[in-house]
């Protein structure tokens, strides 16, 4: 991964929004331009673009962590749909003490194994084991750690120490006979803190979790096609500016006590007025793609992507889109039912549009 630049770029998510947000109907279609909205305020949280014909899903999660408002996901799968893509939000883990005494910092597999559960369900693969977990060592973008300083400094809070890393996992398993890898690729930014004179919190973040599935063989394949989505992403910052406010609410005593650094998105909230009314433009015009339809389980209006022709709910409220022509496996003339397929058909799906 090519983790400098995917860094700078959260670290300054409004100046590298482009044009390409604002581009016609036709232009976005062709593009393959994928996004991601968020049903609770009905705001685009980000997009990006992929393979012409892949199927994309994701859903966004409203919590009560003071922190961490909202989680975000999004994922993708070829017509074979032998490979998964998954990529998340920003997640952070809080944690007492130095940096080297936090478990999971120390040995990989403490993360790894947390992660087992979830892995074999996302990518379908109940016997999946853990085959390899280990640290690779980066140096941190010099503009993120500046920002943690900075935000640290306007709650009166110390930094002690920063640490940057990779956590590098690969699962094995198998789904019809075939031998799948799953690769995680967690970048971490740990950032040690001073609260009082006799204590120390460590606040660990998790930079756009990533992970993928593949038949063995074809990671290189697959993990190229993920830089190239991950390379295309942009942030909405009006929605980020949302959640910032929410969280700023929801923590105003609990990050002077608990030393709590503000997420990278804080940064977008920040960028000049000028730069955020040009990208709110962009995404004046990027939001107009979009159907407006019922939700058959409330009855509530809702957008989807109106860039694909097909959309399905599940009852936790995950979205599928689709185009006309995306088939089952190995049935060319079959029209794709999440109901009838064995990677989804263990929720309940009904068709948006």
């Amino acid at each position: 991964m090519h983790y400098g630049k995917l860094l700078t770029a959260f670290a300054a998510a409004a100046a590298i929004l482009t044009t390409a947000c604002g581009a016609n109907r036709s232009a976005a279609r062709n593009d393959g331009r994928f996004f991601l909205v968020d049903q609770r305020t009905q705001i685009p949280v980000m997009c990006c673009s992929v393979p012409p014909s892949w199927l994309a899903g994701g859903k966004t999660t409203w919590t009560a962590e003071p922190a961490q408002p909202v989680h975000w996901y999004v994922w993708f799968m070829p017509p074979d749909q032998q490979c998964k893509i998954f990529i998340s939000s920003l997640t952070v883990l809080a944690s007492s003490g130095r940096i080297d005494q936090v478990p999971f910092l120390r040995d990989p597999n403490v993360l790894a194994n947390a992660l087992l559960a979830g892995a074999r369900r996302d990518h379908n693969l109940p016997d999946a084991r853990i085959v390899e977990a280990r640290f690779i060592a980066h140096q941190p973008d010099r503009n993120l750690i500046q920002s943690r300083i900075q935000q640290a400094q306007q709650h009166g809070i110390r930094p002690t120490g920063f640490h940057f890393t990779e956590l590098f996992i690969r699962l094995e398993g198998s789904r019809g006979g075939t031998r799948i890898s799953v690769i995680f690729s967690l970048p971490m930014l740990a950032t040690e803190n001073r609260p009082t004179a006799r204590s120390f919190t460590t606040v660990t973040e998790l930079l756009c979790p990533m992970s993928y599935s593949c038949p063995a063989g074809t990671e290189t394949a697959t993990k190229q096609t993920l830089e190239k989505i991950v390379g295309t992403m942009q942030l909405n910052p009006d929605f980020t500016a949302v959640v910032n406010r929410i969280a700023q609410q929801r923590t105003a005593n609990w990050i002077r006590v608990q030393n709590q650094i503000r997420d990278q998105q804080m940064e977008v909230a920040r960028t000049t007025s000028a730069t955020q009314d040009r990208v709110r433009n962009m995404w004046s015009e990027y939001i107009r793609d979009v159907d407006t339809v019922s939700n058959p389980a409330t009855g509530e209006k809702m957008f989807v992507d109106n860039r694909y022709d097909h959309a399905w709910i599940n009852n936790n409220g995950e979205v599928i889109y689709h185009n006309s022509g995306f088939n089952t496996p190995n049935a060319s003339t079959a029209s794709f039912d999440p109901n009838s397929n064995s990677l989804f058909n263990r929720d309940s799906w009904q068709k948006l549009k």
